[in-house]
């Protein structure tokens, strides 16, 4: 709707508070994660210990989804570098590049836990990459004038 790019994702979502992504691929994918510290495209680590990645590993949307924490602690919970969201430098990451807006990687164990059964990646197949169909954010709704939390840069913050 808004379209495939950094510049829109960041001109819809930058200080508007805590987020949740929702993916579909071509595969059959489906997935996302939560972000409590929504984006402000300040080029910073965002770190959080409530964060974390979700995923339907048969893509049956009908069932309760399987919940990955983040681990290694909170650095890093989420990459605010101007691309599209990012949890971890490699756990969930849509860079929403003009050459391939659609491409989405996946790599589980650094910063987000792996999936039962060890597999390393939210796509489909434990594969490493594959194109979005399918790309929703959703966040909070304000009063005008409301407080909206993580609006701000966050130097050193790790909750």
């Amino acid at each position: 709707k808004d379209g495939w790019s950094a510049e829109a994702f960041h001109a819809k979502l930058d200080k508007q508070g805590p987020a949740v992504v929702f993916c579909r691929t071509a595969a059959g994918g489906v997935f996302g994660g939560y972000n409590p510290k929504g984006w402000v495209n300040y080029g910073e680590y965002r770190s959080s210990l409530a964060a974390f990645l979700f995923v339907w590993p048969d893509g049956d949307t009908t069932q309760l989804p399987t919940k990955l924490l983040k681990v290694g602690g909170a650095a890093l919970a989420q990459v605010d570098d101007g691309s599209g969201p990012k949890f971890g430098m490699d756990s969930l990451v849509i860079l929403l590049r003009e050459d391939n807006p659609k491409r989405v990687t996946s790599k589980l164990g650094s910063f987000y836990e792996k999936l039962p059964g060890g597999i390393n990646s939210v796509l489909p197949d434990g594969r490493r990459e594959d194109q979005l169909t399918e790309l929703k954010v959703y966040t909070g709704v304000y009063k005008d004038g409301e407080y909206v939390p993580f609006t701000d840069a966050e130097p050193f913050a790790l909750y």
